[in-house]
């Protein structure tokens, strides 16, 4: 099996190094290509990938530095690029845990029906210190719908026919591209599948684009709830649907959370 990873880039050095060697560091009974785009970056990072070059490991590492239309653009670049049986993105501020690759192609191996696979990430500040652990559930298109992108995008891996297929992210959606694309997937009947096992870490920072979008973000999660809710189209009835469903899903994922608490606790 060989699993193609994407990586757009664009002035991350302080971060790019953990997410380099993380990919690196893998091993198992797979091949690992890896395939960065960035954007001229005029920090550190041209340092740090002519390094990365220069020492793959047995990662099959490609690098091109030239400009790109945005974060969108430059991963469904990638994707059109990628080769391998398993296809996903990592972005330069993210990083896969130990052995995580390994984990998923055994899944994906044993779960020949899967499309789509996502696991669970840690979210850590920039020194690496774990600030929250993100335990996820399984698999609803409601849910995701409803209460939004609950599936970590470092953490999620597609079969490439999905690629070969002609679905690729909408470049008009600059922050919620993987809400979109997941919705997309569910839509025309991909299988999604959850791993309950942590596969990544994903930095939180003051130049997230989750954070520095902030109002960008909401106005694309509305219309990206708007194009796949048929009930969401009419403003004023959508807006009460919305709201409900919404505050019904958390109750339920906080439900869920304190029976599997409850349930580790008993187990002891």
């Amino acid at each position: 099996m060989k699993i193609s990873i994407v990586t757009p880039s664009y002035n991350q050095g302080r971060f790019i190094g953990r997410c380099l060697d993380s990919v690196r560091n893998q091993s198992g009974d797979f091949s690992v290509e890896h395939i960065i785009l960035d954007n001229c970056s005029s920090d550190g990072t041209g340092a740090l990938l002519a390094e990365y070059q220069a020492n793959p490991g047995t990662v099959d590492v490609r690098i091109f530095v030239e400009p790109d239309e945005g974060q969108s653009a430059a991963i469904n670049r990638g994707f059109g690029m990628a080769t391998g049986d398993i296809v996903c993105w990592l972005n330069t501020d993210e990083y896969y845990m130990e052995g995580a690759l390994a984990k998923v192609a055994g899944f994906f191996t044993e779960h020949p029906e899967a499309d789509v696979v996502f696991g669970d990430c840690d979210f850590v500040d920039e020194a690496g210190v774990v600030v929250k652990r993100k335990r996820e559930f399984f698999f609803s298109e409601p849910m995701l719908l409803y209460y939004g992108c609950y599936i970590p995008s470092c953490a999620t891996f597609f079969r490439r026919t999905i690629i070969t297929e002609g679905h690729l992210l909408d470049t008009g959606y600059r922050v919620c591209m993987d809400f979109e694309y997941y919705l997309k997937l569910a839509q025309i009947g991909k299988r999604f599948e959850h791993f309950p096992q942590t596969l990544s870490r994903y930095t939180r920072h003051e130049s997230n684009i989750s954070t520095t979008f902030g109002k960008r973000r909401k106005w694309e999660r509305r219309d990206i709830q708007k194009k796949y809710g048929a009930e969401l189209q009419h403003e004023r009835t959508g807006m009460l649907v919305f709201e409900f469903m919404r505050w019904f899903f958390i109750v339920k994922r906080n439900c869920l959370r304190i029976i599997r608490k409850t349930y580790s606790l008993i187990g002891r």
